[in-house]
């Protein structure tokens, strides 16, 4: 089950899912653009359904759920694949900015997780989750997309934990975490709801992003992943590679300067004595 299906990442990961002989259900919310995913599958020998779902919404997901195990009985794979992205500084976002992100990034993610999971834990066999986050998740990012960074460091500490807490029940956990992808998700605000309040500023426009690798890339390098029950999967464009771990290596750095600093306030003979909490 792959939600945020009906395009970009998620429709290359059905179509990748497919491909190696699983049945899939493509969800969205847009149903339509699921149906159509799911019948272009089936046309080529797929068993594959279109399911229109709101990931913000309990009630919604709840009935994706059902819907999976109604048509296929189970779910041996949960791709918590729906994301959205806006721009803007910290202090110029509106709260209602920050609640629509989170709405889908995070609470999407733990909506099919309680909808999924009571089930696949009293499965047996194979069984595994991937939760995508991103490599803003890991970038001390100064381009105006703190909001969404966050929500990403979100779903890589909720992954991380996850991982922990299902390996006794031999459920794998990976994290997907994609660089510039050849998706629409700068258009994210076509369905953005009323209520979340005033469509933030687009100033990169709403076109697919350029200069990016294309999706099917990533669902190639995140089901390879899956396979190996990994951990952390990047999808990077070759020519940001370097600078990508450059900014990581500057974190880790930052983590190094600050622990020196803790260091020398202690007393003599105090840093060994303790744990690290």
């Amino acid at each position: 089950m792959v939600t945020g299906a009906a395009s970009g990442i998620g429709a290359a990961l059905v179509a990748e899912l497919a491909s190696r002989g699983m049945a899939v259900v493509v969800a969205d919310i847009d149903e339509a653009g699921a149906q159509r995913v799911a019948e272009e599958l089936r046309s080529h020998g797929a068993r594959a359904i279109g399911v229109g779902v709101d990931v913000s919404d309990p009630e919604s997901v709840a009935a994706l759920a059902v819907a999976s195990y109604a048509e296929f009985g189970s779910v041996e794979l949960l791709c918590n694949n729906a994301g959205v992205l806006l721009f803007g500084a910290v202090a110029d976002s509106s709260i209602g900015d920050w609640r629509w992100l989170s709405s889908v990034n995070v609470e999407g993610t733990l909506n099919c997780l309680h909808a999924f999971l009571p089930a696949m834990r009293r499965a047996s066999g194979w069984r595994h989750v991937m939760n995508t986050s991103s490599a803003h998740a890991f970038l001390p990012d100064t381009s105006h997309t703190a909001l969404y960074s966050a929500t990403k460091h979100a779903i890589l500490g909720l992954s991380f934990g996850l991982r922990a807490e299902l390996t006794p029940d031999g459920i794998g956990v990976t994290t997907l975490c994609p660089g510039q992808v050849a998706t629409r998700i700068l258009d994210s605000q076509r369905s953005r709801p009323e209520v979340f309040g005033q469509h933030a500023a687009e100033p990169f426009g709403t076109g697919v992003i350029p200069l990016a690798i294309e999706p099917d890339e990533v669902a190639r390098a995140a089901v390879d992943g899956i396979a190996r029950q990994d951990e952390l999967v990047f999808a990077l464009p070759d020519f940001g590679l370097d600078q990508f771990r450059s900014q990581v290596e500057q974190m880790g750095q930052m983590a190094d300067d600050a622990l020196a600093v803790h260091a020398a306030r202690l007393p003599q003979g105090e840093e060994s004595a303790g744990s690290v909490n």
